[in-house]
């Protein structure tokens, strides 16, 4: 695991209690597997049930790790391992401390305890309540955990509740981590501005249009007056600069639109034939 990496959890029941929480957790592996990029990777505490069946669905694996207590091995067959901790506790307060993110299904009181420490120092949580269990909010998993936070759409949030269907619910998982990754990026040119001058794009553009026209104008006006005058060098000196200006104009204009298309495509929703495909 790198200093860049985005390190997401996965934790859960070590059996399934729902009739559709297996399902939903293989859709929801399938999703992420192709929904975010490599700098994403995901762990789990190498135990049964949901981190298991997550970790063998995850697309071929090479993105799971797997942290168990020293002297313990997996029996997943699949992702790397770690070992880190004396035992089962301490391997959990270890856990608690590396995601970035938690994913949670259903799960007991050993669920809650590590999604309080994680919660606590910070980390996101995205906890998929429609599988009940600790995820739904019992066992005194923190109700701030179950809170939309400010990087989530209220969209894919709201299908962490629906009982509907399995595939959008698993698709929206995978929306929301893709919708905190982008949120923890680093800020763009406009985001810097905004945060430095207080002015937004279309504050911005607007003063920059008014600015480029009248540079036009005095130019246009210098180079008549010159004209005028017969003095011909120095039109075409204010000629170049003229020229320069619509260089300039252009070049913002261009840097406008594709910042526009950049954003709108990061704001798609992600398609998810994937898992759909697997199971027609």
């Amino acid at each position: 695991l790198g200093d860049k990496d985005l390190i997401v959890c996965i934790l859960g029941s070590t059996k399934f209690q729902g009739a559709e929480s297996e399902e939903l957790v293989k859709a929801m592996a399938a999703e992420l597997s192709l929904a975010v990029g490599s700098r994403v990777k995901f762990v789990t505490g190498g135990m049964p049930g949901v981190q298991e069946v997550f970790a063998k669905h995850c697309g071929e694996g090479d993105r799971v790790w797997n942290l168990l207590p020293v002297g313990e091995e997996s029996s997943f067959g699949v992702g790397t391992q770690m070992n880190a901790g004396a035992n089962l506790e301490a391997r959990r307060a270890i856990f608690g401390l590396l995601g970035d993110l938690y994913i949670t299904v259903e799960g007991g009181p050993g669920v809650s305890e590590e999604v309080k420490a994680a919660h606590a120092r910070g980390a996101a949580v995205v906890p998929v309540v429609r599988t009940g269990g600790a995820s739904s909010g019992m066992f005194d998993f923190p109700a701030a955990a179950l809170e939309k936070p400010k990087w989530a759409s209220e969209t894919q949030w709201s299908l962490l509740f629906d009982k509907e269907d399995v595939v959008d619910s698993a698709t929206a998982v995978a929306c929301l981590v893709k919708e905190f990754a982008n949120a923890q990026k680093t800020p763009n040119i406009w985001e810097l501005l905004d945060e430095l001058i207080g002015l937004d794009r279309g504050s911005l553009t607007k003063l920059l249009g008014v600015v480029l026209t009248i540079l036009v104008v005095v130019s246009l006006i210098l180079i008549y007056r010159e004209v005028s005058r017969e003095r011909y060098d120095l039109a075409l000196l204010h000629g170049g600069f003229l020229v320069l200006l619509f260089g300039l104009v252009g070049s913002v204009a261009f840097v406008l639109t594709e910042t526009s298309r950049l954003e709108e495509e990061n704001k798609r929703p992600i398609e998810s034939p994937a898992f759909v495909k697997k199971t027609n």
